[in-house]
């Protein structure tokens, strides 16, 4: 197969609404200063600003800033290549496919329930093709399943990664269950990697509550929009 792999926008109903209201809203605050209170045609100019802005950030995020951040986290793991690694969330596999390339003799699993709420285009189908533009389709498995119920037995991971997924849910929770789903199927020995925007330290406590005493989270990191953390943590042996 020929071309080359598309992971999507995050959060592309956002994107969308702050890119349409934002000029929106700063067009009509200038176009209306004449006729409009200058109070309300100065929010109107502000607000319509940082929305466009924030749409640009977010986009140039999904584009650029994410996989770089990816690729770093990736190798700071520092894989042997025989590992079996699981993507919690992993969406179109930006960041699975980052760690299939470091797998010649492993393989990584992605497990997602195929939001396009939360991605788009978001589809077991689209990771599959762009595994496949990657050439790198037989080191990867892809499942569909609720990470707050993994359908892996115990100890079957020797690295557990996400990106932006587990924030997702809806509930405190929710987030809790997931994270200590993480640690039931991560290998004793094995390590862990979460980027995620917000609920980070959560996510780090409920690790370490679940065999992960060394867990806590570095950053922020800003070549991401908004700015990401990560969580990393080894479970002990």
């Amino acid at each position: 197969m020929k071309g080359t792999p598309r992971f999507g926008i995050d959060a592309p109903g956002l994107v969308l609404g702050f890119a349409i209201g934002g000029p929106l809203l700063l067009a009509l605050g200038l176009g209306g200063s004449a006729i409009l209170p200058p109070a309300l045609a100065g929010a109107m100019v502000y607000t319509g600003a940082v929305l466009a802005a924030e749409a640009v950030l977010m986009a140039l995020s999904s584009l650029r800033g994410k996989p770089a951040v990816l690729r770093r986290m990736v190798a700071a793991l520092a894989l042997r290549g025989d590992e079996q690694v699981l993507d919690v969330g992993c969406g179109r596999g930006m960041l699975l496919l980052e760690a299939a390339r470091n797998l010649p003799r492993g393989r990584a699993t992605g497990l997602d329930l195929w939001s396009t709420r939360d991605q788009s285009g978001n589809a077991a189908d689209a990771t599959a093709r762009n595994a496949e533009l990657a050439g790198l389709r037989e080191r990867v498995r892809i499942d569909t399943g609720d990470m707050r119920r993994m359908p892996y037995p115990d100890a079957s991971f020797d690295v557990v990664i996400s990106s932006l997924a587990i924030h997702n849910l809806p509930t405190q929770t929710d987030r809790e269950q997931a994270v200590r789903e993480i640690a039931r199927v991560l290998k004793p020995g094995g390590r862990v990697a979460l980027l995620d925007f917000r609920h980070t330290a959560d996510y780090a406590r409920t690790l370490r509550a679940n065999g992960l005493a060394d867990a806590r989270r570095h950053g922020p990191n800003f070549l991401m929009f908004p700015w990401v953390w990560i969580v990393r943590g080894h479970k002990q042996a």
